[in-house]
């Protein structure tokens, strides 16, 4: 069998979707239609966004300021005060040199040494490890807002990760927002990108229609996009 029919993974069918928005510039034609708005300012289109992680390796070595401010971000999303956990701060300083201790390694060498304090510790620091983790499938800036979308193609959705994914985009849009090119805090939109029958609100058939306008049946990403009709 063709693997172009049988690839279940989303990246495959992202990363020609990702090629059709960028397609008719300046006017931005598709892009405008798959987020079904005009915009006015220039759009900055990503895939595999793994800001966080990035972020963190650019502020090298003077990282603890920005994985401070990270951490209270991802305490008060977890509904915990300065007093429930640890500041970042004020661990010991093994734990907050990044040639000694990567931000992903941080829960576990704390459980390992035994100086999980507090119950936010435990969950502080763990959903600090999820976020150098997370890579969120399709991320567009535009104007006052900041549109990420959750895509699925033969899996179903889930709402855990749905979840932890509005709490990326809303952490990127209070610490990172000067990064992804905003020069204020921006509306956080997320969306989801599937099948039809997974009544998404952008379904995979709408993005073969929109690539078939744009280039025709015989065009590469065109069939790619094809199998999504009997998906």
């Amino acid at each position: 069998m063709d693997f172009l029919v049988y690839n279940r993974e989303e990246r495959d069918l992202c990363s020609h979707l990702f090629r059709l928005l960028l397609e008719d510039q300046p006017n931005w034609g598709p892009l405008k239609q798959f987020l079904g708005e005009a915009f006015y300012g220039s759009p900055r289109v990503f895939s595999e966004v793994a800001i966080i992680r990035e972020a963190y390796s650019v502020r090298k070595p003077d990282t603890e300021l920005f994985l401070a401010d990270l951490c209270k971000i991802i305490a008060k999303q977890k509904g915990f005060s300065e007093s429930d956990y640890t500041n970042y701060q004020e661990l010991p300083e093994v734990f907050r040199d990044p040639k000694k201790t990567h931000p992903k390694q941080i829960h576990n060498k704390l459980k390992k040494a035994g100086l999980i304090k507090f119950e936010g510790d435990q969950n502080v620091y763990i959903t600090l490890q999820a976020m150098f983790n997370a890579k969120p499938d399709l991320v567009v800036c535009v104007d006052d807002k900041l549109f990420i979308y959750e895509a699925k193609y033969k899996s179903s959705f889930d709402e855990k990760q749905t979840s932890r994914t509005s709490s990326i985009g809303h952490l990127w849009a209070s610490l990172l927002y000067k990064d992804l090119g905003f020069q204020n805090v921006p509306d956080v939109v997320l969306r989801k990108l599937g099948l039809a029958s997974s009544c998404p609100d952008v379904s995979w058939q709408d993005v073969y229609e929109m690539a078939k306008n744009a280039w025709g049946d015989q065009d590469y990403s065109t069939k790619v996009l094809s199998k999504v009709m009997v998906g």
